[in-house]
């Protein structure tokens, strides 16, 4: 690794190395810059030590740690950040792939912008607005569209009150001034909500920038625990609760959702960037279709705000003109 890398993206890994940890760090090979990828396994088998093993032999931007025991996501981010030697840090998930020059953009933005704190892309699973609709059945048929979304910058950031940790974006000093992930969530579920909860608090700025796509696979760690993972979830939600005095709570993802396109509407209203916004409009106006509510009478008020957006865009895609009609 040569000095002074301008970034230092943070792995956590726990074996499925085939299936999740391999297309990962091979999309970060594709990465152009100087940055250094520290991958901390958490007392994998010895078949997928091996594995990584041969990763870092072929890639000198990769540090390894060998944990003998499974600290957990937490446990694992705070010893890849207490090893990076970078001022930026990226927490990334080993089930993500990177679309080239994704982590120089993220990292870019963060300089540009010294009052973000932290800052997270838009993505094809997650359980807040970071989610956008995608289509593609495969990896590569959603990076396909995650390229068309991502085809011209349009400079659009969202704040927001919690980000997806799955990839996300920060100054190692905010990090580090939080004392990083709590580790008494164990192997996981609420650390990533308790570290944006306390952010927040300390008055710190979340924003997603939408000019940058990760592709996440979602719960490749968890999906074979189902029995220990719903045990698990129920008592860090009861952890999360006794640390701030309520259950994990916020504006649901489809309010969330609709206040973007509201966003996006008084963006082309003004004349700016109207064919990205209207390309992301038609994506979350399919996103919005999809998080309609079960229940009916929810379903209705839902509607009503829905529809106005959906008009708008609609007229605007077939006569060009921002005015309401």
């Amino acid at each position: 690794m040569t000095a002074d890398p301008f970034c230092s993206v943070i792995i956590v890994s726990y074996n499925n190395f085939d299936v999740s940890t391999a297309p990962c760090l091979q999309s970060l090979r594709e990465q152009p810059g100087n940055f250094e990828i520290i991958v901390v396994d958490n007392n994998s088998t010895a078949e997928t030590r091996k594995k990584l093993q041969q990763s870092a032999a072929a890639d000198q931007r990769i540090q390894l740690a060998l944990n003998s025991t499974n600290r957990g996501y937490a446990g694992g981010n705070n010893d890849g950040v207490e090893l990076a030697s970078s001022k930026s840090i990226i927490l990334l998930n080993n089930d993500t792939i990177v679309p080239v020059g994704s982590i120089e953009k993220l990292t870019s933005l963060l300089h540009q912008h010294p009052h973000w704190q932290m800052l997270g892309p838009v993505t094809n699973s997650c359980g807040n607005e970071q989610q956008i609709f995608c289509s593609g059945t495969n990896s590569r048929e959603i990076l396909r569209e995650g390229d068309a979304w991502c085809s011209e910058a349009a400079e659009f950031a969202i704040e927001t009150d919690i980000l997806g940790f799955f990839a996300v974006a920060m100054p190692r000093k905010v990090y580090n001034s939080l004392s990083g992930l709590n580790e008494a969530f164990g192997l996981g579920f609420y650390e990533d909500t308790d570290f944006c909860y306390r952010a927040v608090a300390a008055g710190m700025k979340l924003v997603i920038t939408e000019d940058v796509f990760i592709y996440h696979q979602g719960s490749s760690t968890f999906s074979k625990m189902k029995d220990e993972t719903r045990k698990l979830m129920k008592k860090n939600r009861q952890l999360f609760k006794k640390l701030h005095g309520s259950s994990p709570a916020a504006v649901h993802v489809r309010e969330k959702n609709l206040h973007i396109l509201s966003q996006y509407r008084t963006a082309v209203q003004q004349g700016k960037n109207t064919g990205i916004l209207q390309h992301r409009a038609h994506v979350r106006l399919q996103t919005a279709e999809e998080l309609r509510p079960n229940s009916l009478l929810k379903r209705y008020f839902y509607l009503r705000k829905l529809r106005p957006l959906s008009r708008f865009f609609h007229n605007f895609r077939k006569t060009g003109n921002p005015q309401e009609r």
